[in-house]
């Protein structure tokens, strides 16, 4: 299989990168942020661990939910090294967040805030190169055996 040119690889990083900021912003922007839900403070010990978890679960379900469209944009529309771009996309993609947020707050003062910004690290970094294994691992395929 011919190797493609390094900056048709570029091209689509940079692409894949934008996408994923732009749908991370939109879950993000409307995720419930300003309060914890009483059902969940019911499952933690302390508020402690229910603010961290809500804002964790939060954080990982929208970098699991902006990643759909962007791994699958990669599995079809890229032929070769779809694992290294999706692994370029997110670690792209969350050291800009971890960069914005360390501009606009600061370094974290508690154990929660770096509890809850490593989690959403690994999450967005990781989130892009999980759904395109998958999506590879497991493709469907439509055939005259799949047919009733």
């Amino acid at each position: 299989m011919a190797k493609p040119p390094p900056l048709r690889g570029t091209l689509v990083a940079l692409v894949g990168a934008a996408v994923y900021c732009a749908l991370l912003w939109l879950l993000y922007a409307r995720a419930p942020y300003s309060t914890i839900p009483h059902w969940w403070r019911n499952f933690a010990s302390n508020a402690a661990v229910a603010l961290v978890s809500w804002f964790s679960s939060l954080n990982v379900g929208g970098a699991i939910l902006a990643a759909v469209p962007v791994a699958f944009g990669l599995v079809l529309g890229t032929k070769v090294r779809r694992l290294a771009l999706g692994l370029t996309i997110g670690l792209v993609t969350a050291v800009y967040i971890v960069v914005g947020g360390l501009v606009e707050f600061g370094v974290p003062s508690s154990l929660e805030g770096w509890v809850v910004d490593t989690a959403q690290f690994f999450a967005v970094s990781l989130a892009v190169v999980a759904i395109v294994a998958l999506v590879q691992g497991y493709r469907l395929k439509i055939g005259s055996s799949d047919r009733a």
